[in-house]
């Protein structure tokens, strides 16, 4: 009777526990990624356990992640930088707005410096429960941890991945971005959710969404705020298109979307079509096919943006 009597007083607390996710950005290029991570932190059905930072100035982004989570409360998370390079194409030079809010003060500990895919099997490794990948920018990371440690599919519980444009005939950035690692990843059989232009582009905040996040008021709130003025650069009727913010909210609340179920093949040797995402449906694989993906078709649009803006108008949650 003590023992059952424990457990119940314990259920509140498994009750708490959310998703547990690691996210992978390539925060500071668009806006999307600050406003994704900030989604990721208001978001009590997500437990992030780990955030990584991936291609071109990986040190500026890591940076500016850690920015943010100092002023969302949240330094206890761990954090760790990634690969500079895609594992075809060069890196890319040039500096993003974005990292100019960074100041000398903007200083990471050295564990934030350790190699994010090393960090990334270190975490599924040592976590008791399977754990989901929400990467929202280049694959590169991901991709790593699968070659680096094959056997970390079977702690994997899915990837929620920004990316791919399924019904438009076009390449995506994250996808093209590093389409070697892509392809790797949607190879991989670990079960995986796109959240793909198809949907994404549907999402874009209007003018009231901005004017109620400016007037929230709190220090989070007016970073995020600076942030998007920067990415505007004056060009003030250019709203942001919340891609990787939807690809979150998919991770805690996958009804916003309607998917299918198929296999994902990346265009990887044509330099007309390199990104190119090809979508076969479920029924018309062979037999012997297995398919992994459910790519993204329909998304609850005003759902999606009213849950955004509730989240990050909010006072942060801190610890």
């Amino acid at each position: 009777m003590r023992l059952l009597f424990a457990f119940l007083l314990l259920l509140p607390c498994f009750a708490q526990q959310g998703v547990p996710i690691i996210f992978d950005t390539d925060i500071g290029d668009d806006i999307d990624d600050a406003l994704a991570l900030a989604l990721a932190l208001q978001s009590p059905e997500l437990d992030v356990r780990l955030i990584t930072t991936v291609i071109d100035d990986t040190e500026s982004r890591t940076r500016l992640a850690w920015k943010e989570l100092g002023l969302y409360g949240r330094r206890d998370i761990p954090l760790a930088t990634g690969a500079s390079e895609p594992l075809l194409d060069p890196v890319r030079t040039g500096r993003a707005r974005q990292f100019e809010v960074l100041t000398a003060e903007d200083t990471v500990p050295a564990a934030a410096r350790r190699h994010a895919a090393a960090a990334i099997v270190e975490t599924l490794r040592n976590s008791r429960q399977k754990l989901t990948l929400v990467p929202v920018g280049p694959l590169t990371n991901i991709a790593l941890a699968l070659k680096l440690d094959p056997g970390v599919k079977e702690k994997i519980e899915r990837i929620v991945l920004m990316g791919g444009a399924f019904d438009l005939l076009r390449s995506e950035y994250n996808i093209r971005r590093d389409r070697a690692a892509a392809q790797i990843v949607f190879a991989s059989g670990v079960p995986i959710t796109a959240v793909g232009l198809d949907v994404t582009t549907r999402c874009k905040l209007e003018g009231a969404d901005l004017d109620r996040l400016r007037a929230a008021g709190n220090p989070a709130s007016r970073f995020l705020v600076r942030l998007i003025g920067l990415w505007q650069n004056n060009r003030p009727g250019q709203y942001p298109t919340l891609h990787d913010p939807l690809a979150i909210a998919v991770a805690f609340e996958p009804r916003l979307v309607e998917t299918q179920l198929g296999r994902v093949e990346v265009e990887t040797s044509s330099p007309l079509t390199n990104g190119m995402t090809l979508f076969t449906p479920a029924d018309r694989l062979p037999k012997d096919s297995r398919a992994s993906t459910l790519v993204a078709r329909q998304v609850n649009v005003r759902r999606f943006l009213d849950l955004f803006v509730e989240r990050l108008s909010a006072a942060p949650r801190g610890r």
